[in-house]
């Protein structure tokens, strides 16, 4: 298999100083095309992103995109970009040139394009991407586009690799091969591309501009495809004022600062994702993967607390707070569904109750479509996971509930029913509320002893006895604590239930 990849860099004349503090990107990577499938694309766009977001990035992974997903993510990450952000687009896939325009193909086109000049209406045209940026941000877009021809029938139509595009002042345009030639896939059994590997290799060494970073790159292909029937020639035109840094003024041993993005409101591991109306959704907090006993650890707990057993939990984001009346009621309004009660305790910021679970589901799969993203409840094990965060005592402080610490039945908290969210202390991820307040739905199937199910979501039209977590403003001392866990039909209701989410970040 043959690759060719485009990298396209506009910049304005605006000092890069001005952009250290927003940077944003969207990857994607489409590999399962049912003619000429690929194997490196989505490897290629998990570990590019996983790059940017060590980099500072705010990412949006796609893969395996069709071509509403993928024009739907191009139009959601330019609306995340505003003048003087960093803006990165990268994608890994089939591509072709027709007519002087560069196509990204998504996993479903190329069954269902008849003839070249169909492209225009069954592709993405890298043109569209560009167009979404705005031009007094700095916009980079590479372009990964694998070019072993994958249409039949119209293979003399389209030209040989991907067309150079036009340059304009203030932009760096880069080829990993030269403008209508063809790139090597690498050897067999490789995960990335020859490209790509090399640019992951560049990218996070400390003061080196883009160009240098590109001379790198063009030199290591050159070398690694010495060897093969078309030695690789990575090539490039800039007409830029100044340079770009991935990372710049780095100290050996001290990781680079985190960027606050531009749908965050805190720097680091918190952020908001846009929705349409431009307004912010949910406080999240991303949460490193990592191994943890789950269960009872301590003693005194329940027998569907048991076997206490090791768990490894992927990456992923959860609410910082349990989703409050506020943000539900935005839903309930924009759905036309019918508002929970609240029980004249208040709404605003309590956290919402009277719930059924697939009230629950619906809210998760809304905000994934106002945003772009991957909303659910959280697995069983994911909400352990992170109310935990790193401890095994039965309650991230320690194994004595003292007092006024959460919202529970004598606990000295004071409060006669919920508490606004945040009344209390965070526990060491960030977490708001994992003691107490009211119970969270998860999206675990309940079972009386663990065996696998806590670590997975059952369908939603097949969930009988969902589980839920953290105990409520009800309860004492002994449901409360983080291995605490209850079940109930997914058609329960009650004024001590509510519910976070979880969105998926890789």
């Amino acid at each position: 298999m043959k690759r060719i990849v485009l990298i396209l860099f506009a910049f304005s004349m605006i000092s890069l100083s001005a952009f250290a503090k927003v940077r944003v990107a969207l990857v994607i990577g489409n590999s399962n095309y049912q003619v000429k499938p690929l194997s490196n694309p989505v490897n290629d766009a998990r570990d590019m992103a996983k790059m940017l977001r060590e980099l500072g990035f705010d990412v949006t992974l796609k893969v395996n995109a069709d071509q509403m997903t993928m024009e739907s993510a191009i139009e959601a990450f330019g609306k995340k970009l505003h003048e003087n952000a960093v803006g990165l687009f990268y994608f890994s896939g089939h591509g072709a040139q027709y007519a002087g325009e560069n196509y990204l193909i998504p996993i479903n086109s190329i069954q269902r394009t008849a003839a070249a000049g169909h492209l225009k209406y069954k592709a993405v045209p890298a043109g569209y991407v560009l167009d979404v940026m705005p031009e007094n941000g700095l916009n980079i877009v590479i372009l990964d586009a694998c070019r072993d021809n994958p249409f039949k029938g119209f293979s003399k139509s389209l030209g040989q690799g991907l067309t150079r595009t036009k340059s304009v002042q203030g932009s760096l345009i880069a080829y990993a091969t030269a403008p209508g030639t063809v790139a090597w896939t690498g050897k067999a059994g490789e995960r990335n591309s020859p490209y790509t590997k090399h640019l992951l290799r560049f990218m996070k060494q400390p003061n080196l501009s883009i160009e240098s970073l590109l001379k790198k790159v063009r030199k290591a292909v050159i070398w690694e495809t010495r060897y093969t029937r078309t030695v690789q020639k990575p090539w490039y035109e800039a007409s830029i004022s100044d340079d770009f840094y991935f990372v710049e003024n780095f100290q050996p041993g001290v990781q680079p600062p985190p960027v606050v993005d531009n749908t965050a409101s805190t720097a680091g591991k918190f952020f908001r994702d846009r929705l349409q109306d431009g307004s912010l959704g949910p406080e999240m907090v991303r949460i490193p993967a990592g191994q943890f006993r789950m269960g009872d650890i301590q003693g005194g707990g329940w027998d569907n607390e048991k076997p206490v057993h090791q768990v490894w939990v992927s990456e992923f984001a959860i609410g910082q707070y349990e989703v409050t009346f506020a943000e539900y009621d935005k839903f309930a309004q924009a759905t036309k569904r019918e508002k929970p009660d609240d029980e004249g305790w208040g709404r605003g910021n309590r956290p919402v109750i009277n719930v059924f679970w697939h009230d629950a589901i619906a809210y998760a799969e809304w905000l994934s479509q106002q945003t772009g993203q991957t909303y659910r409840l959280p697995t069983e094990a994911e909400w352990e996971y992170a109310a935990r965060a790193g401890t095994e005592t039965k309650y991230w402080w320690g194994n004595e509930i003292g007092s006024n610490k959460a919202n529970c039945w004598n606990c000295g908290d004071h409060f006669e029913y919920t508490s606004p969210v945040g009344s209390f202390a965070a526990n060491p991820f960030g977490l708001y509320d994992t003691v107490g307040n009211v119970w969270e739905w998860t999206c675990s199937e309940f079972e009386s002893k663990y065996s696998g199910k806590e670590k997975n979501c059952i369908s939603k039209n097949h969930a009988r006895q969902p589980v839920f977590r953290g105990g409520s403003w009800l309860n004492d001392a002994r449901d409360v604590r983080t291995a605490g866990r209850y079940r109930n039909s997914r058609d329960y209701r009650h004024d001590i239930v509510g519910f976070r989410l979880a969105r998926i970040t890789l």
